[in-house]
């Protein structure tokens, strides 16, 4: 299946002076670009830059308050999605847009229009096919529920594939949800689809990825274009990351050598646990895992390993089947609010979906997960709140969002913003937290980075899950591996390396 059978100099789309206002904000300013067949445009930005506003209204998500597109030369209309679709545009979103109940098959069935559902055997054999070009492995009968973040994407992959007549895919930052093993497939994928002749618009921040695949980059800062250049005229990497970062620095993260002259104390426990998954199966049996005072302990382990089921138990989400969980020495049985009062925070895997309440703003949504309420006469000082939140270190070394700011209205970087300054805020006696720079730039990461470190230093125990595993061994103490349904390890950075953390995430205690 190709895209288009068109002249590779000719133009899918072109974006002529776009702009898009929220209120006072202004997300895009005078935005033009294009897109070619057979070519892979790089959009990037911190988080923040405009980057995901600028691809919603090329989907038709928003009306632009300014500027045209077009499309084979002339002027279109794209909102609402459904014309945008029409015309040949597929987006896969950070969050994917799907329905856990259904299986793949079903799923796909919606998308792709009327009449599929009755057709179900020859669809099937479509999904087949898609998966087998493009190497896109998902079960057409698994249910949504039972897949991890980087099936569900694939999900979303093959199902805009199918839609009839998509020549233009927008990919908003494909890579955050994918452990370092699938991010080269991807990249594969992305170049047989240019070879078939899509125009792929490509939203990220990771620099890397952009000079491996990329044939034309637009860099956006505070929503206007700062640079833009095609591989003939040279992709350079510094100069790419200094049109992101203006005048900021890109400051190195420092962790201090550890002190050795004690052991610090216990402050976790989990001994012979026994975890099941959300369909009653084993996903961890006998795990035994501790963390002790101002330590970090990371957790590496290839997507679906039981990352997220341990966080969960660790947090009284998802009760053991076998085995005993202690805090400060006190065994666990409790749900989440035994868990808070002990001193335990968490920080999801997806806090688009599980830590967003639709209509409340940030400052909202610090309140309800434990900042002091100030009260004024018989209500809450709002004033005072906001001003406290505007001034605290964390809301500004990770520049969160303005307070009154709907959270539901975020991207997906400024969401994981307010998901860790809620965390940082707490300084809790442990830190559950996974996959802290998924999805940021690469200045909020090394930013959050730091803070991991010092909040450690200030003597908080972290259990770090990471697909990174540069990142691991740079902020962690000890480190453990999920494989096989059993949790390995430790091991100390310093006797290990990343290859061999690796082969243990695919091959087990063989490697």
């Amino acid at each position: 299946m190709k895209a288009h059978d068109i002249d590779a100099d000719s133009c899918l789309l072109k974006a002529q002076g776009l702009t898009k206002r929220f209120g006072i904000l202004t997300a895009n300013e005078s935005i033009n670009l294009e897109v070619r067949p057979g070519s892979i445009h790089a959009i990037l930005g911190e988080n923040g830059a405009g980057k995901s506003t600028l691809m919603k209204m090329l989907y038709g998500v928003y009306v632009p308050d300014e500027g045209q597109i077009l499309m084979d030369g002339q002027v279109v209309e794209l909102h609402p999605p459904t014309k945008a679709r029409a015309k040949g545009i597929g987006m896969v979103f950070q969050d994917f847009r799907v329905v856990p109940a259904l299986t793949v098959l079903d799923n796909i069935a919606l998308a792709v229009g009327k009449g599929w559902r009755l057709r179900r055997k020859q669809l099937r054999e479509q999904i087949r096919q898609i998966s087998a070009k493009y190497g896109l492995a998902v079960d057409p009968d698994a249910y949504v529920w039972q897949l991890d973040l980087g099936q569900r994407q694939r999900l979303e992959i093959v199902k805009v594939l199918l839609v009839p007549g998509t020549r233009i895919i927008i990919f908003d930052e494909p890579t955050s949800v994918l452990v370092p093993q699938e991010v080269e497939s991807f990249l594969r994928m992305l170049d047989l689809l240019r070879k078939d002749g899509y125009g792929i618009l490509l939203i990220t921040h990771k620099i890397n990825e952009v000079l491996a695949c990329a044939d034309q980059a637009t860099v956006l800062r505070a929503g206007k274009i700062t640079h833009q250049v095609t591989r003939e005229e040279g992709l350079d990497g510094d100069a790419l990351v200094a049109a992101m970062m203006g005048d900021k620095s890109l400051k190195a993260v420092v962790k201090p050598a550890p002190d050795l002259s004690e052991t610090p104390s216990e402050v976790l426990r989990l001994d012979n646990g026994t975890i099941k998954g959300d369909h009653g199966e084993a996903v961890l049996s006998d795990v035994k895992l501790s963390l002790r005072k101002g330590e970090i302990v990371g957790v590496a382990g290839i997507s679906g390993s039981g990352q997220r089921e341990l966080a969960e138990t660790l947090f009284g989400l998802r009760k053991l089947s076998a085995g005993t969980l202690a805090v400060h020495g006190k065994e666990m049985k409790g749900d989440v609010k035994a868990f808070l009062e002990a001193g335990v925070s968490f920080v999801s895997e997806d806090p688009i979906k599980e830590s967003v309440i639709p209509g409340f703003t940030i400052l909202q949504h610090m309140v309800l997960d434990g900042m002091p309420v100030r009260n004024k006469g018989a209500g809450i000082d709002w004033a005072r709140l906001r001003s406290e939140l505007e001034a605290s270190e964390e809301a500004r070394s990770l520049a969160l969002a303005a307070p009154e700011r709907r959270a539901d209205q975020l991207s997906g970087g400024n969401v994981q913003r307010m998901v860790l300054s809620r965390a940082l805020i707490r300084k809790p006696d442990i830190l559950v937290i996974s996959y802290p720079s998924r999805g940021l730039d690469i200045g909020t990461t090394r930013t959050i980075q730091q803070r991991l470190i010092e909040l450690a230093e200030q003597g908080t125990a972290i259990l770090l899950f990471s697909e990174d595993l540069d990142e691991l061994f740079k902020l962690s103490d000890r480190l453990v591996v999920l494989s096989g349904k059993r949790l390995l390890g430790p091991y100390l950075p310093s006797e290990t390396d990343i290859s061999q953390i690796g082969n243990r995430m695919l091959k087990g205690e063989s490697a």
